[in-house]
């Protein structure tokens, strides 16, 4: 796809580009660190011009069309909720449709490393006229209400007890379980300076902002879906293994040597990579699956991962949206096998995920780039939910399950003026 053959611009970052935009209905699929094979591009889309929402794949399969136009077809996320495996009703305190995908006017490419803008729009749409830059304003301090979550320590724990009783009856292999916060602010929040505080504390590759009305997607996600290109390159890179980032340096090269070197973590993300394999053998060429890159690790402000990479050529008889469907949701976030996991985890967990564990990202007729959903603030006013989990494996123990949730809130903490204490 070529998106080089609009207007060039004076390079901005894309985060303060985006605020000229401010209050607008955008969205941001911002690449807020640069790694391997990610994080050198970043897109933002400006100006609505069709939505499409769905509760289910048929449904969202139906309404999707494809033109050839020059920017991505539709952006936004597809929610846990599409699964097609005993949906609940109760979704939480914050109600969102299972799938929201947008058609945009217009798109602005940021290129990190040669730090240069090029834009482009609709052929059926006059070019943009740009807004002037908005002067930076001190935010006074965000002040919470209230903050809860819907399980407490001893209830996540009992639930990571039984889960290992069920690994060790035969019943699955690994299953993620998870656990919402919600919370309450004193006044509607400025969601882009949030998403702004948000990059600041935990800077990703797969960072995404998104807004629609009174409701904001504030993402800081590591991890990459799928990512298929217009030739049939099918890649994903699925996250298993964490590890608390210390604030002395001695310390921190220790928890990493000590993930590196964990066997339990390494399994956790053997079992993703064999869920991964079989996901993307069923919609891909014989032989055509291999793994790129295992098990190995990447450091983030607040944490340390042990990620993988695998490809596959996509079978030629196979939509976009066919490969897309075969791979959801997101096997980092399901456990192994998947059917089997994905069942107990809807039995034990006492509400819907909604948007989390899903994807966010763009979608074409022949290619897409999607991230995972883990490290989502989600705003609507005044209200605010996230979402924590890890995967539970033979030689889990609950106490380091629970104390792994509290690492992987740490970002959005941060970004809410909280400390793990309070």
């Amino acid at each position: 796809m070529n998106w080089l053959n609009g207007q060039i611009m004076d390079w901005e970052p894309p985060l303060h580009f985006a605020s000229r935009f401010n209050g607008e209905d955008i969205a941001l699929l911002h690449s807020g660190l640069c790694e391997q094979e990610s994080g050198e591009d970043s897109y933002l889309f400006v100006t609505p011009l069709c939505t499409i929402e769905s509760e289910d794949w048929d449904a969202l399969e139906q309404k999707l069309s494809f033109s050839n136009d020059i920017l991505p077809d539709w952006v936004g996320y597809l929610g846990y909720g599409l699964r097609e495996r005993d949906a609940r009703s109760a979704t939480g305190r914050l109600h969102f449709p299972n799938a929201r995908l947008v058609r945009y006017a217009h798109l602005f490419r940021f290129y990190h490393r040669e730090q240069r803008i090029t834009y482009a729009h609709r052929e059926t749409i006059p070019a943009l006229s740009l807004p002037a830059k908005q002067k930076s304003q001190d935010q006074p301090p965000l002040q919470l209400q209230t903050l809860t979550s819907n399980l407490t320590r001893a209830e996540y724990e009992k639930i990571i007890t039984a889960t290992i009783e069920q690994i060790h009856a035969g019943n699955f292999y690994q299953a993620n379980i998870t656990r919402k916060f919600f919370g309450e602010c004193n006044s509607t929040p400025d969601s882009l300076s949030l998403f702004h505080a948000l990059c600041d504390a935990s800077p990703a590759a797969y960072s995404a902002y998104i807004r629609h009305g009174n409701t904001s997607i504030l993402s800081a996600s590591p991890e990459c879906f799928l990512r298929i290109t217009p030739d049939g390159t099918i890649a994903a890179r699925p996250i298993k293994g964490s590890a608390r980032r210390e604030a002395a340096p001695k310390q921190d090269h220790i928890a990493k040597e000590a993930l590196r070197e964990s066997s339990k973590n390494r399994a956790e993300n053997l079992m993703i990579v064999d869920l991964m394999r079989n996901d993307l053998a069923r919609v891909s060429t014989p032989q055509s699956v291999r793994v790129k890159e295992h098990a190995a690790l990447y450091s983030y402000s607040t944490i340390h991962h042990l990620i993988s990479s695998i490809e596959a050529t996509r079978r030629p008889d196979i939509d976009n949206l066919a490969v897309i469907r075969a791979c959801f949701p997101p096997g980092s976030m399901t456990g192994a096998p998947k059917i089997a996991a994905v069942d107990w985890c809807t039995q034990v967990e006492p509400l819907e995920r909604g948007i989390y564990s899903g994807a966010i990202g763009w979608i074409n007729k022949d290619s897409c780039d999607l991230s995972v959903v883990i490290r989502t603030l989600i705003l609507d006013g005044k209200h605010f939910e996230f979402q924590v989990g890890g995967g539970i494996v033979a030689d889990s123990t609950p106490e380091e399950e629970w104390r792994e949730t509290i690492t992987k809130a740490r970002g959005i903490l941060m970004a809410l003026g909280l400390d793990e204490k309070a």
